[in-house]
Formats: C-alpha cells, sequence, structure tokens
C-alpha cells in the first residue's frame, strides 16, 4: 500500500488537522491507519512503548466503531494499558498479576473516544499498576526500558511512558494517559507535550471504580497542540448514568470552541518554592518558569505575582496525608491475594521490588491513619480557596529536576534502599500530586528545550476551570510557538530504523 503522507507531512499532523484530510478524502482510514502501524514500528524498536498492535484493526479500522462516528473518524491513537479497558483487549496493568487479563466491555471512557471516530490501535506500556515516573518493566519475562525520543538514555517518564514517547516521536497524533501524582503531565513535560489532568468528576471513571473508591486518579489524553487536547476532552466527557460518585457539570462551551478566543487578564500566581519538601526545584528550571512568567506578564498581559509556599496551603499536614494515601495503595495486593485465596507471599513474589516494599510497608498502617488522611483534605482545599480567590490560576514546574535517566532511580526495579526510594518519588511528585488530591484541574504544556531536552510549565486552576486553563495554554502556544514545535531526533519522520 502507497502511504497517503510523506513523512514529514505525517509529523506535523495533528489530530484536528488529520481528521480534515480524511473528512475530504485525501486518504482513507485505511491508509492512515497502515500510515500509523508503520510509524510505530520505525520508531518502537528503539523507544520499547507498544506493547501491541491491533493487527485487525490496522487492516480494518472501522470494525469497532459505531455506525455514525463523530469528527475524527479514521484518527488512529494509542490506548495505555490500565484504567479504561477496550473489550476483549488485554489490560495488563505492566503487572505479572494482570497477566492474561482481558476488559469484558469497553469502560465509557473507551467508548466515548470510539463514538468520537478515533480508531483505537493498540497499548502501551507504563510501570506496573502505574506507580512510578519511570517506565520499566519485567513482567514479559525480560527487563524491558521505555526510551525518549528526544534522547534514548532518558526516561519518557511515568506511567504514562509509552504514551508519551509514541505522541512525541510522532507515531500517532494522540494517546490516552491516567494520572494519580503526575502520571500525565510529567511525561508530558519529559517529552514536550500538552497533557492535562481533568477536574475530578469530569471524565466518566473506569468500569467498577469511581471518585470515592480512587479520588486521585483522572484520565485523559496526550497531545502535540492544545486544541487536540480541549477536543479530545469535548469527547471523553461524555456522561454515563450513574458512574460517579462525584460529577463536576459539563461545560455550557465546548472546550474546543472556548480556546478560540483568548482569557481576559488574569491573576497569575507563580511559585517555584519547595511545597513543604527537603531540596528545592533545579535552578535551571526554576528560572525557566521565570522566564515563562515573563511572557505571561509582558507579551499576554497577565498579572503576574510570585507566592510564598505558605500561601498555597499547610504542608505538613498534606505530606503527612499524601504519604499514608500513597503508602495504602499497597493494601490493594492484600486484597487481591485474598480474594484468589493465595498465601500474600505469593502475591508479594509476582511484584516488581519497589512496589513488593511498597506493600511491606503499608503493613504498619492503620485505619485511623486512613481516616486522618481523610480528614486532612478539608483544610486543603480551604487553604486552595484562599489561593484561588485571590488570583485565577498558579504556574509552577512540572517537575523538580532535569529529566531522569531511562531505568535509573525512578525504575520499580531498582535496588534502592525503599525509604530513599520512596523519597524520591515523593521529591518527584512534588508539583504534581496537589492536583490529585484536590481534584483540580491541571495543565502541562512545554516551556522549550533545556540542555536539548523538554521542559513543561503546569498551570493549576480552581474547580471546573478546565476551559481556563485551556485557554491559556492555547494563548501560549500561540505566543510561544517554536516551544510546542520542537521535535526530538527520533521520529517516525525520519526513519530510525
Amino acid at each position: 500500500m502507497v502511504l497517503p503522507f510523506s513523512w514529514p507531512e505525517w509529523q506535523r499532523l495533528d489530530a484536528t488537522a488529520l481528521a480534515t484530510h480524511l473528512r475530504d478524502g485525501h486518504a482513507s482510514a485505511t491508509e492512515v491507519a497502515a500510515q500509523a502501524a508503520t510509524a510505530i514500528e520505525r520508531v518502537d524498536a528503539h523507544l520499547h512503548a507498544v506493547l501491541e498492535v491491533f493487527d485487525d484493526v490496522v487492516e480494518d479500522p472501522t470494525r469497532e466503531l459505531p455506525p455514525a462516528p463523530g469528527r475524527f473518524a479514521g484518527v488512529p491513537m494509542l490506548m495505555k494499558d490500565s484504567g479504561s479497558g477496550m473489550r476483549g483487549r488485554l489490560r495488563e496493568w505492566g503487572s505479572r498479576l494482570s497477566a492474561g487479563q482481558r476488559a469484558g466491555a469497553d469502560c465509557p471512557v473507551t467508548a466515548n473516544l470510539r463514538r468520537g471516530g478515533f480508531v483505537l490501535l493498540g497499548r502501551t506500556a507504563l510501570p506496573e499498576s502505574g506507580k512510578t515516573f519511570d517506565t520499566t518493566t519485567d513482567y514479559r519475562g525480560s527487563v524491558v526500558v521505555t526510551r525518549n525520543p528526544w534522547n534514548p538514555a532518558r526516561t519518557p517518564g511515568g506511567s504514562s511512558g509509552g504514551s508519551a514517547a509514541m505522541v512525541a516521536a510522532g507515531a500517532v497524533p494522540l494517546a490516552r494517559a491516567g494520572d494519580a501524582a503526575g502520571s500525565t503531565r510529567v511525561p508530558a513535560a519529559f517529552t514536550g507535550l500538552v497533557g492535562h489532568k481533568p477536574s475530578r468528576g469530569l471524565l466518566p471513571p473506569p468500569t467498577g471504580t469511581n471518585e470515592l473508591t480512587n479520588h486521585r486518579i483522572q484520565e485523559g489524553v496526550l497531545t502535540r497542540t492544545v486544541r487536540d487536547q480541549a477536543a479530545a476532552l469535548d469527547i471523553m466527557i461524555r456522561d454515563y448514568p450513574m458512574s460517579h460518585f462525584i460529577a463536576a457539570a459539563p461545560p455550557r462551551i465546548p472546550f474546543a470552541e472556548q480556546i478560540r478566543r483568548p482569557p481576559g487578564p488574569l491573576r497569575i500566581a507563580v511559585s517555584t518554592g519547595a511545597w513543604g519538601r527537603p531540596g528545592r526545584c533545579c535552578a535551571h528550571l526554576a528560572q525557566r518558569i521565570g522566564e515563562v512568567a515573563a511572557v505571561l506578564a509582558e507579551e499576554m498581559g497577565h498579572h503576574v505575582e510570585p507566592v510564598g509556599d505558605d500561601q498555597i496551603c499547610e504542608w505538613e499536614p498534606f505530606w503527612a496525608a499524601v504519604e499514608t494515601n500513597w503508602l495504602a495503595t499497597g493494601w490493594f495486593w492484600r486484597a487481591v491475594a485474598a480474594q484468589r485465596g493465595q498465601p500474600l507471599q505469593q502475591v508479594r513474589d509476582l511484584l516488581t521490588p519497589q512496589n513488593a516494599n511498597l506493600l511491606d510497608a503499608g503493613e504498619h498502617l492503620t485505619l485511623a491513619d486512613a481516616g486522618a488522611a481523610l480528614a486532612a483534605n478539608p483544610g486543603l482545599m480551604m487553604s486552595l480557596a484562599s489561593l484561588f480567590d485571590r488570583f485565577d490560576v498558579l504556574a509552577c514546574p512540572a517537575f523538580p529536576d532535569p529529566t531522569p535517566l531511562a531505568g535509573g532511580m525512578y525504575s520499580l526495579l531498582s535496588s534502592a534502599p525503599f525509604d530513599a526510594w520512596f523519597e524520591n518519588l515523593l521529591h518527584g511528585m512534588r508539583y504534581t500530586v496537589l492536583g490529585n488530591e484536590s481534584g483540580l484541574p491541571s495543565l502541562c504544556v512545554p516551556a522549550g528545550l533545556l540542555d536539548g531536552l523538554p521542559t513543561g510549565v503546569l498551570f493549576y486552576g480552581p474547580p471546573r476551570s478546565d476551559g481556563l486553563l485551556l485557554q491559556l495554554g492555547a494563548q501560549l502556544e500561540s505566543a510561544r510557538p517554536d516551544w510546542f514545535a520542537n521535535t526530538p531526533s527520533m521520529l517516525a519522520a525520519n526513519d530510525p530504523m
């Protein structure tokens, strides 16, 4: 088959542009699926980001679409191998515990994406159960390290590392992600993409969960443009009755329409502080956030003001709750052992080293600890209400350090003592986990390159201000298109094979 686009053209096409070509008859869905599959093949031997390409979907891209798909009919994307499952397809969570498991039905977000016309072409890698900012696994019989197309020695992040690597490399225009402590936004920062953690309750959660059973995780997508991010969000938020414990009202004006006009002058707080943890943000990253603040003020007309850590929230109870909540996630594996009637040690033996350590570390937690963590949340929300009474947006780094090495200090296969490893993980989530504990929307957009690697700026807003953050992101994209147009050396367009 002759591919419909040259490789440089393919790299430049975001999902919105590709959908226009499909609607206008410049390419067929079958041709586009074939080019996406070829693009994945061209780069994945080096990046190790894709677990499976669905050959049946490549051959017949419309086979799983509804009779009248939406505006993105025929546009290919990849799905993170966790969270919202696809009917009949594997969903293994990067873990030996889940190997061979298949979803019995499409989850709501999956069905929404199909309804929008997206062709779900395959599965992307994540670290076991999405527990870190590096995507290194061993559950398929050997150690596999997912790599960053900007520099294969570096990680694309986690836990949505496979999705980020494929979008950044130009294989597909977007891929599904999920965020429990920064797992969408950190990979976006490491790979020069746009990543959004929606307001809690805006997207329907995966089947069998809701905002009560897991308050931290919100799903989304990784994209190269803000307009794709907004349009995909419009599609994903279609509600399913009784799927929520907490439901956020959909916008009166679609996000894709909101971003066509810039926001009015905004009051933007800027912070590169310690946020209550030992250590600080890398000086070069802090300087770049200062440069972003200057663009926001001098070129875009916003009122920008630095804020101290004590103006954001009371950090000691916040971090105590974060640590308790994270250690408590190990209770899940205890429940698995009980459900399967297996000794806990058998389940532990199947886990990666640091997740096995996490299981052990959670043993001392009590219901009183969990209750204290929950009791800290109202105080957090009151502090943030005070902050957002004075400001419309909080801007900060997405990650405190330069992009780490792939398979390095954040790997779940690390042999480091758990206390040191866990402290480093908390350091990495310094700026992102606030959104997961509070449920606030948070958008990461590119902020240019530092030493040849992408970096990102994070925007927070008050509850249900997703549209405002996307407007601000689109405005920054217009003011600094070079920050968004940077491309890595390892591209499908460059034929790295």
